[in-house]
């Protein structure tokens, strides 16, 4: 039935449907290339691809960023005053406390959950749930 409708259309309106069609496909395909080349998908996918170049750089953004905010003022090769390393000393443990601490706990966690795990498969090895926590 479609096909003689499709017959009865004149060159004119074979190319406006068409044209329509073709405007349809090419809206589908804009939005996509929209989503794919956004740079929310972009970063995405360089993340992905290049995991440890990004935590270099993001390392080396911090190290760069804490010299900066750390430094004193005193330009050239003068040598800091002692309370200033004292000053420095203490923004670091600041800073780097908090993530110390959740370190530390993680840490704490993994290595009760491996001992706990080791100790269930010590004292009844033919225990198929022995070896879950």
């Amino acid at each position: 039935m479609a096909r003689q409708q499709q017959e009865q259309l004149n060159p004119k309106q074979q190319a406006l449907r068409d044209l329509e069609a073709a405007r349809a496909s090419l809206a589908c395909h804009a939005a996509q290339a929209a989503q794919d080349w956004s740079p929310r998908a972009l970063v995405t996918r360089s993340f992905a691809r290049h995991r440890s170049l990004w935590i270099g750089g993001a390392a080396l953004a911090g190290l760069v960023l804490t010299r900066l905010f750390l430094s004193n003022g005193s330009g050239g090769g003068h040598a800091p005053p002692v309370n200033a390393s004292a000053k420095n000393r203490g923004l670091f443990a600041l800073l780097l406390g908090p993530f110390l601490s959740l370190g530390r706990r993680t840490l704490l966690n993994y290595g009760s959950q491996m001992f706990e795990s080791f100790l269930r498969q010590k004292i009844s090895p033919n225990d198929p749930d022995a070896g879950t926590v």
